[in-house]
């Protein structure tokens, strides 16, 4: 009779061995993305030390260029740590298919972010408003036409770099490509967490977080199709740039 023991321990040896894995991915990626938040704000606190007392305008669009910065630094750091050139980045001109990949998407990233939110409405949970958006309400809406292009130019670009192409991409080491996409939109909604928290409910907040990881799996699903970070950039600051124009519209 064959005595299976031998064999049975080293399965067990083996599945912890994932299992561990995997927490250290997750665990590096949370990493990576809050290192992007702390990051944006020390690149925040430096250029608004450089320029001095600005105005609300050029303070937005300073932390817009922060954010660019801070994302792109933290990648930095990781090609060097892993001993990786530029040629890790996915950032090429899209073909026409790519083109209609980016069309669909930010067609895709609307209908779902109205039928979500009103499925929300219908079991009670509000949602919250951007800091953004907070700070415009009270008598300064022309600081959004500041972040039109730049959700084009730095949010869009800055964004993905940092929570497709670094952190989803990483995660293909050790997920399946569909479950490496589910944790790093995960962590891309709660990276959202400090700018939807104040004022707002943890229930609104809550619900926000539920849009956000959605949509993240829209914005990681282009990537993973078509390899191609400009689509998903493009994708995700057009959505961006639509919904501060409507905000501005909204408000004067």
């Amino acid at each position: 009779m064959t005595d299976g023991t031998a064999t049975g321990a080293s399965g067990d040896a083996r599945q912890s061995r994932s299992v561990a894995s995997m927490v250290f991915a997750v665990l590096r990626s949370g990493a990576l993305g809050l290192s992007g938040l702390l990051a944006i704000a020390v690149w925040t606190t430096i250029l608004l030390g450089v320029f001095g007392d600005v105005g609300p305008n050029l303070r937005l669009g300073l932390s817009a260029v922060a954010l660019g910065l801070g994302t792109g630094s933290v990648a930095l750091l990781f090609l060097l740590g892993r001993g990786m050139g530029l040629s890790y980045l996915d950032f090429r001109v899209p073909d026409w298919r790519g083109l209609g990949y980016a069309v669909g998407g930010v067609v895709a990233l609307f209908v779902l972010q109205v039928a979500v939110a009103v499925a929300l409405t219908q079991v009670g949970v509000q949602t919250a408003d951007h800091s953004i958006e907070q700070t415009a309400q009270q008598g300064n809406p022309q600081m959004l036409l500041v972040l039109i292009p730049a959700s084009w130019l730095l949010i869009g670009p800055g964004e993905e770099l940092l929570y497709r192409n670094i952190i989803q991409k990483s995660l293909y080491d050790t997920f399946s490509k569909r479950g490496a996409l589910v944790v790093a939109s995960a962590i891309f909604a709660l990276a959202h967490i400090p700018a939807y928290a104040i004022g707002s409910t943890l229930a609104a907040t809550a619900g926000t977080l539920v849009i956000i990881f959605l949509l993240s799996l829209v914005l990681g699903f282009l990537y993973l199709r078509t390899g191609n970070l400009t689509v998903s950039a493009l994708v995700h600051g057009t959505f961006d740039a639509i919904i501060f124009a409507a905000m501005y519209v909204s408000m004067v």
